[in-house]
């Protein structure tokens, strides 16, 4: 009898149990779904159909980025090839979005009359503000309305001129043919070997090829205009559609800065990679 009743007793548990579930799964069920927060965007606008940017500080030369069919250059304050990166971030302002969307007026409350910096992306202007201390969003007027969005897309238009022009010291459509130094003379055959003058019997192809490599994938930790420093040296490359860059050595340490001419614009290598640029073979 008693077995029984226990028996009786863990079935009633387990009803009880089994109902508070359901009761647990329909509560779920039916509560309100979280509505989704509005998004706000920027702009409409495709980074692919952007051809000109500008960056515009208050008491600083405007910076100029300008696309031509073979690619991104700074126009402004000076002509160089663009650091695609740089011109990418720059990009990247187009798919900002925000939570918040308030009218402009009253612009001054923002810091945006005059804004700290203006980002123009073909015809659309966006006028960058203050930050609010307690998000850490910067304001941005674009559009008929302010924004509050991440200081990323400051940061990425704060940027110094130079930090806007290519650090590759040749482009991605210049191949390299040969090298003319003061004492070493190389040339590439239509078969894709090197010879140098005058020979140099314990450097193979191999040794050849890794320092041309060294040269075709130089990177700069800074290109500006020359500044006019006296030159030490002179070479010149050669490219393979019979193209000559005359440079010149400006200076090799702490680091190496060259000059191409062509460009008027002056590289700026750490010390390691200068040293394997001109000793080849080393």
């Amino acid at each position: 009898m008693a077995a029984a009743q226990g028996m009786k007793s863990r079935i009633w548990l387990n009803l009880a149990l089994a109902a508070l579930v359901a009761a647990l799964i329909l509560l779920v069920w039916l509560k309100p779904k979280p509505t989704a927060q509005a998004e706000f965007k920027l702009s409409t606008l495709a980074s692919a159909d952007i051809n000109r940017i500008a960056v515009e500080k208050p008491g600083q030369p405007a910076i100029v980025l300008q696309k031509n069919p073979s690619g991104w250059r700074l126009s402004a304050p000076f002509q160089a090839r663009a650091e695609g990166t740089a011109v990418g971030r720059l990009l990247e302002t187009l798919a900002a979005t925000s939570l918040q969307r308030f009218p402009a007026t009253d612009l001054g409350r923002f810091q945006l009359d005059p804004p700290l910096l203006r980002l123009t992306l073909n015809d659309q202007e966006f006028s960058f503000g203050t930050q609010n201390t307690l998000t850490g969003e910067v304001y941005v007027a674009t559009n008929g309305g302010v924004h509050p969005v991440a200081p990323s897309y400051l940061a990425h238009a704060l940027k110094m001129p130079a930090d806007f022009a290519a650090r590759a010291f040749l482009a991605e459509d210049e191949k390299l043919a040969g090298f003319e130094f003061a004492d070493l003379k190389l040339s590439q055959n239509s078969d894709g070997k090197w010879s140098a003058s005058p020979a140099r019997p314990n450097w193979s192809q191999d040794d050849i090829n890794r320092w041309v490599d060294e040269w075709r994938h130089a990177s700069s930790l800074v290109t500006q205009p020359y500044d006019g420093t006296p030159a030490q040296e002179s070479f010149t490359l050669r490219l393979g559609d019979g193209k000559l860059i005359p440079c010149k050595i400006l200076q090799r340490e702490p680091e190496l800065v060259l000059l191409r001419e062509d460009e008027k614009l002056q590289y700026h290598f750490p010390a390691g990679i200068g040293k394997r640029l001109l000793s080849p073979g080393k």
